[in-house]
This record gives C-alpha cells, sequence and structure tokens, in this order.
C-alpha cells in the first residue's frame, strides 16, 4: 500500500473519531433543555407548593451528563484551557512537538487510568444497584456509567489529536 493510501486510511479514521466527538458533543448540548425545564419547574412548585425531592437530583445528573459528554467535543474543537502565552508564539511543528508529547506522556495515560478506574466505579455501582445518598434516592449507576463513555470519548479523541500532530511533524519534515 502506498503513503498515499496509507495517509487516506488515517484521515478517515481520524475524520471518524471527530465525527464521533462532534456528534456526542452536540447530543449532549441538548440536555440543556430538559435542565432548563427541570429548574423552571422546580423555582415554579417552590413558589406556589412544596420543594420537590427529585428536581435538584434530576438537574445535576442533567448538567452532569452534558459535562462530561462535552469533552471530547471541546478537545476536538481545541476549546480546553490552555496557557497559550508561550505556545501561541511558536510554529506550528513546535506546537505538534509539545502537543505530541503531552498527548503521549500525561494525557493519554491518564485518560485510560481514569477510564479504568471508572469503568470499574461503574459496574461495582450497576452491581449494588446503587442509589444516590439525596431524599430522592435516585438510582446512581446510569449516571456513573457516563464516566466510562464519556472518557472512552476522550481517549478516542486524545488518539485523534495525537495523529493530527504527528501528521504535522511528519508533514514538516519532508
Amino acid at each position: 500500500m502506498s503513503t498515499k493510501g496509507i495517509g487516506r486510511i488515517i484521515d478517515r479514521i481520524i475524520n471518524v473519531i471527530d465525527q464521533i466527538s462532534i456528534w456526542s458533543g452536540k447530543a449532549a448540548s441538548w440536555l440543556i433543555i430538559p435542565l432548563a425545564g427541570v429548574l423552571v419547574w422546580e423555582v415554579f412548585v417552590r413558589r406556589i407548593f412544596h420543594p420537590s425531592m427529585w428536581a435538584h437530583d434530576l438537574a445535576t445528573q442533567f448538567y452532569g451528563t452534558h459535562f462530561m459528554l462535552a469533552g471530547a467535543f471541546t478537545l476536538c474543537l481545541g476549546k480546553h484551557i490552555r496557557t497559550d502565552f508561550f505556545y501561541e508564539k511558536w510554529s506550528p511543528r513546535t506546537q505538534a512537538w509539545v502537543d505530541a508529547i503531552l498527548y503521549v506522556f500525561l494525557f493519554l495515560p491518564g485518560m485510560v487510568m481514569f477510564f479504568w478506574l471508572s469503568w470499574e466505579f461503574a459496574a461495582e455501582s450497576w452491581d449494588l444497584k446503587e442509589r444516590l445518598f439525596t431524599p430522592g434516592r435516585p438510582p446512581a449507576y446510569y449516571y456513573k456509567t457516563v464516566i466510562p463513555v464519556a472518557v472512552g470519548l476522550m481517549v478516542l479523541q486524545g488518539i485523534s489529536e495525537l495523529v493530527k500532530c504527528i501528521r504535522v511533524i511528519w508533514r514538516r519534515q519532508k
């Protein structure tokens, strides 16, 4: 297989991963609507009747899910916080080198460990049919499953970003 053929395959893989991150981020963004609905309902009911036991739990779960699932989308867009007072002055190749080193030695190992631990955390919650320690006692296992899913999406997007860095480094050396 030629170098161009391999390059096209790599580009397709990157595109698929990026599209998964974009889709999951956009899908998670719709959770703001039920979150707002729950909060408006709670404010309305609290003024007229009594506060509900479930609104705070549901709002927390909607927001937490929204926040976690948007991480890969945010990484894909390059919108995570970066202290770039040095970084922005570097050449694209130097930026790619720094990013690649950080992805290999910090981001990916940390995220893979986080995925493994959060998978066990969620699995244990499912085994116990765990419930939150709030007055409504809603199931926690659904909510805790979001963590390894979100971290898995971050790992995938991190791999995509690493390959993009390698591509910039490799193209600049030719």
